[in-house]
């Protein structure tokens, strides 16, 4: 197959500069307060969500589409064009790959340090950078006087910050899959509702808001009910919705926040889409988090509720097999409170470790310790860095912990001088070859039957592991190998994926 990146970062330009461009001229049609000031500002919103999304790829984009702008309003100023675009590029692809990779950003908003990083670092910093840039741009090349830069300013952060805090999570969270266990699973006559419902006020809001001046606060109940039972994708679409409403209401003059001077309308309509994408975002973050809470809570009851089954069974089968060849109770009570101490010390580690892969060193570092002896060469120990899953734990440590007690009662370990040595290596199949050898134990006159432990260590292997067993009766010694699954190279995510 063709490498086809070339062409997607290609497409990817092509498509976030006619973005940019496209939502900057059309917002420009229709300035409200002076000659090139809008209501909302998009462009910057489009910057943010594509480098969250395609990372530095997509700046030369960004700059082109600022540049044509700003060209397109100002043929003959292309110094100060090409300034502002900068800045217009430099302020959203800084925050962006901040948010990414400091904060471990997830364009899905499912956590509250998502939404605190954009509304921190992606709305409040990208604002003030552009803003102050652009406008020191302005005034430096005469584009504006330098007594009107906190007008300037202001109306800079303003439009930025409204445009990019309602349409960035819109972006975002539509071109980007939700955790399925914080979707939201809304019927269709519910959502039916749900856009009749915003439909009707938006269109309230254009026809009446003027008369109605307390209308827009009906919209907090309505977005609640659409984050709870729909999610923060149908939160952020509605959130749009309502955004284009009082847009249009107030540059038509019939708007909630008309009556005063455009300047404090302007300024009473950002502060409003602020608070209203905010506190979307927030909510959502909210509420997925305590879905992901509700849903882990209830995968680890399942999980526990399977784990003690298996327990208890495993604790029942070695009753009642550490008595097959036990001489008497004194000998059953010492076999099988051996094995249980085995499987409680595996638990032991497997929760230390938040129930993941372990390393096979420290398997059998764990099981062996109660089996030190006081010579330098008792046991020998040498491995890779192979992990092994969690579910293999268990049975590696019985496994592991019969072949000790073996050594200690009729192998090495039983003759002064005796040693064990312990092998182990990842091999290409993912699967861990693992060497028992016992030197210096007592000679062999014939070949010994394997008693109920070695018997368990065949049964253990092939049956819960799905690996082999070998077992010989050398002159030097008992030899085992085994060969069982091993846990697979992880390789590294990105962050965008947690």
């Amino acid at each position: 197959m063709s490498d086809r990146r070339p062409i997607y970062a290609i497409g990817l330009n092509v498509a976030v500069a006619a973005a940019y461009y496209a939502t900057g001229w059309l917002g420009l049609q229709f300035p409200y307060y002076g000659e090139h000031v809008t209501l909302v500002w998009a462009p910057t919103a489009i910057a943010l969500a594509a480098v969250v999304l395609a990372g530095p790829g997509a700046m030369p984009a960004i700059f082109l589409g600022s540049f044509g702008l700003n060209v397109t309003i100002e043929p003959t100023h292309p110094g100060p064009a090409a300034l502002v675009a900068l800045s217009n590029t430099l302020a959203p692809a800084l925050a962006g790959l901040a948010m990414v990779r400091w904060y471990g950003f997830r364009p899905q908003f499912d956590r509250v340090r998502d939404a605190i990083a954009f509304l921190g670092v992606g709305v409040i910093a990208t604002g003030v950078l552009t803003a102050t840039a652009g406008g020191v741009s302005l005034c430096v090349f005469g584009a504006a006087p330098w007594r009107d830069f906190p007008t300037v300013w202001l109306a800079w952060i303003g439009g930025e910050a409204a445009g990019t805090v309602v349409v960035a999570p819109l972006i975002l969270t539509w071109l980007t899959m939700p955790d399925p266990s914080v979707s939201k699973k809304a019927g269709f006559v519910e959502l039916l509702g749900m856009v009749v419902a915003v439909a009707a006020f938006a269109a309230s809001v254009v026809a009446y808001g003027n008369q109605v001046v307390a209308l827009p606060f009906l919209v907090g109940p309505l977005l609640v009910w659409l984050v709870i039972r729909a999610g923060l994708r149908a939160a952020t679409l509605a959130v749009g919705a309502v955004t284009l409403a009082l847009v249009v209401g107030t540059a038509l003059g019939s708007g909630p926040f008309i009556g005063r001077a455009p300047r404090t309308d302007m300024v009473s309509l950002w502060m409003s889409l602020v608070a209203l994408g905010s506190a979307t975002v927030v909510a959502g973050a909210l509420l997925a988090e305590r879905d992901r809470a509700l849903h882990l809570q209830k995968r680890l009851l399942g999980e526990l509720d399977h784990r003690v089954k298996n327990t208890l069974a495993t604790v029942l089968a070695l009753a009642e097999r550490s008595s097959d060849d036990a001489v008497d109770v004194d000998d059953f009570r010492a076999r099988f409170i051996g094995r249980v101490r085995a499987i409680s010390r595996t638990h032991e580690s497997l929760a230390r470790s938040n129930w993941e892969p372990m390393k096979v060193a420290d398997v059998v570092a764990e099981t062996l310790a109660p089996f030190g002896g006081t010579g330098t060469d008792h046991l020998q120990v040498t491995g890779d860095a192979a992990t092994i899953a969690p579910a293999t734990v268990a049975p590696l440590t019985t496994v592991l912990h019969e072949l000790a007690t073996n050594a200690a009662k009729y192998g090495a370990w039983s003759e002064n001088g005796g040693r064990v040595a312990v092998e182990w290596a990842r091999t290409g199949d993912q699967s861990v070859s693992f060497h028992w050898r016992e030197i210096g134990g007592p000679r062999l006159c014939a070949e010994p039957t394997p008693g109920y432990g070695l018997r368990l260590i065949d049964g253990i292997v092939s049956h819960e592991l799905g690996g082999r067993a070998a077992i010989e009766f050398r002159d030097e010694g008992l030899v085992c190998t085994l060969d069982i699954p091993g846990e697979p190279n992880r390789k590294p995510t990105r962050a965008l994926k947690e």
